[in-house]
């Protein structure tokens, strides 16, 4: 949760609600869709309730709310011009379907559409329709997000609902990447294209495994897990203007042509095949070229965290598995 927000409780019929509040005391937009995701129902956004919230609200405004999504509408949230899930933009029946279960918070309605339109370019249907299932994912915008480009809040204790934060511009490299995060927490990954963290069939963290580690063995799970969520995000993106920042941990070699190598090695082409000609993955292709191309690439000898080539994290990792 970024530090500028909060937790305050509110009692409502009897029950205790901890709502997030922003510096000036109001409920951030993203944890309204978040909470909308968790408790509420995609029908919604199909009509208009009488009982209408406004989206800039402090928690005792819309406490009654928070306790029951179905018992009103947030205005431009469930209502059925709703911004956050405004999937106008994308063709197909069940593209669509599957993107309207995915809240998409940003300030921008341009840069809304162009990441519904990365999504639909990258992922399959069938794919997305099996990562918004259980109360999906909400993917925010922010101006800044320090020194990177993203980073994925994953489901654990006191996050029901996970967050995807994405810096405005993001090019598609990095919009995949905290994407494909998500889509390793499926029970039906296996192998080095599932999550690296500990984690139960519903996608949650086992915050009490993780913690009873130590940190060179938290460090080699972001060194796997980052170093094969790069390799699977080459796999489904076009050339990108800017490559993952993990490239510069590939030790001596250029961060940039390392990258290039890893397109074709990913495509299962050679170097002289024209860039142009290599072709962006989806579905199960995607996930089948990363079981069994991403331990060859570069990015596989990236040393993130660990003082060890992440190739070698994730096969200690395969055999505590």
């Amino acid at each position: 949760m970024p530090m500028t927000e909060s937790i305050i409780s509110v009692t409502y019929r009897g029950r205790r609600y901890r709502i997030p509040v922003d510096e000036h005391g109001f409920v951030p937009v993203h944890a309204l869709v978040q909470r909308f995701q968790q408790c509420g129902s995609v029908r919604d956004l199909n009509d208009n309730d009488p009982v209408l919230y406004p989206m800039r609200c402090k928690p005792q405004d819309i406490v009654s709310w928070w306790a029951d999504p179905g018992s009103g509408d947030v205005l431009g949230l469930d209502t059925k011009d709703s911004i956050v899930y405004d999937v106008s933009s994308i063709r197909g029946k069940a593209m669509r379907k599957a993107q309207r279960k995915i809240g998409v918070v940003s300030e921008n309605r341009a840069e809304q559409r162009r990441i519904r339109k990365v999504l639909e370019t990258s992922f399959t249907a069938a794919e997305l329709e099996e990562m918004t299932g259980n109360g999906s994912f909400v993917i925010r915008t922010v101006p800044n997000c320090g020194g990177a480009t993203g980073y994925y809040l994953r489901k654990q204790d006191g996050v029901e609902v996970p967050l995807i934060v994405i810096e405005e511009r993001t090019t598609a490299d990095g919009i995949v990447h905290e994407v494909v995060h998500h889509a390793r927490t499926m029970f039906s990954r296996k192998g080095i294209t599932r999550t690296a963290f500990p984690t139960d069939r519903d996608g949650v963290l086992d915050s009490d495994a993780y913690g009873r580690m130590s940190q060179r063995e938290r460090d080699r799970i972001v060194n796997a897990e980052e170093a094969m969520t790069v390799a699977e995000t080459v796999a489904r993106t076009s050339k990108d203007r800017l490559q993952s920042g993990y490239y510069d941990k590939v030790p001596e070699r250029d961060a940039r042509s390392a990258y290039i190598e890893d397109r074709h090695v990913m495509a299962g082409k050679p170097m002289s095949v024209p860039d142009f000609l290599i072709v962006p993955q989806k579905g199960k292709r995607a996930i089948r070229s990363t079981e069994e191309k991403a331990m060859n690439t570069n990015i596989a000898m990236a040393e993130i965290l660990s003082r060890e080539p992440a190739k070698k994290s994730q096969r200690k990792l395969n055999r505590r598995m």
